[in-house]
């Protein structure tokens, strides 16, 4: 089995629920804590996207999904030039998007060539990981997917609180 898709955004802060909405559609054939990691490190990618547009980068971006049997890949490409990531440091308020893609996933990179292509796998059938999440519903009672969504919902009010004070 394999499945692939792209999608077109704008970039504005807007497109970050929209990218990760295009994730809803594999949702059955995601486990509930790849689904869940797979769009913390969808949004920590778009919302790089949209925060640090790159010299000569279009007003629009790309996400690609791809499924297999084996792992989810899914690609942010825009056409600014590339970047090299640099690590966060304690104190630090910003700047952990891609520590938190380095911690979830199984595997990520940058590429440049013609703009830039940020990307991450998450293998599939990985009992080992831990379902944070989904403890959190089990004891507030929340269901696995209502507790998934709000923990997204909760760190993407957060960051853009966050933003906003900063202004």
């Amino acid at each position: 089995m394999a499945e692939s898709d792209t999608f077109s955004f704008t970039r504005t802060p807007e497109s970050v629920p929209g990218a990760r909405a295009s994730l809803e559609r594999l949702e059955h054939q995601l486990s509930g804590t790849e689904l869940y990691d797979a769009s913390l490190c969808l949004s920590e990618l778009v919302t790089n996207a949209v925060q640090h547009p790159r010299e000569g980068a279009t007003d629009d971006f790309e996400v690609a999904l791809s499924l297999t049997d084996a792992a989810l890949r899914v690609e942010v490409r825009d056409s600014g030039a590339g970047f090299d990531p640099g690590d966060p440091t304690e104190g630090d308020e910003r700047g952990w998007g891609l520590f938190i893609v380095d911690q979830l996933a199984s595997r990520w990179g940058v590429e440049s060539g013609e703009g830039t292509l940020v990307w991450f796998e998450i293998e599939r059938g990985d009992e080992d990981r831990v379902d944070l999440a989904g403890a959190r519903g089990a004891a507030t009672g929340e269901t696995e997917t209502e507790a998934r969504r709000n923990e997204i919902a909760n760190a993407v009010a957060r960051l853009r609180l966050r933003d906003a004070t900063s202004l």
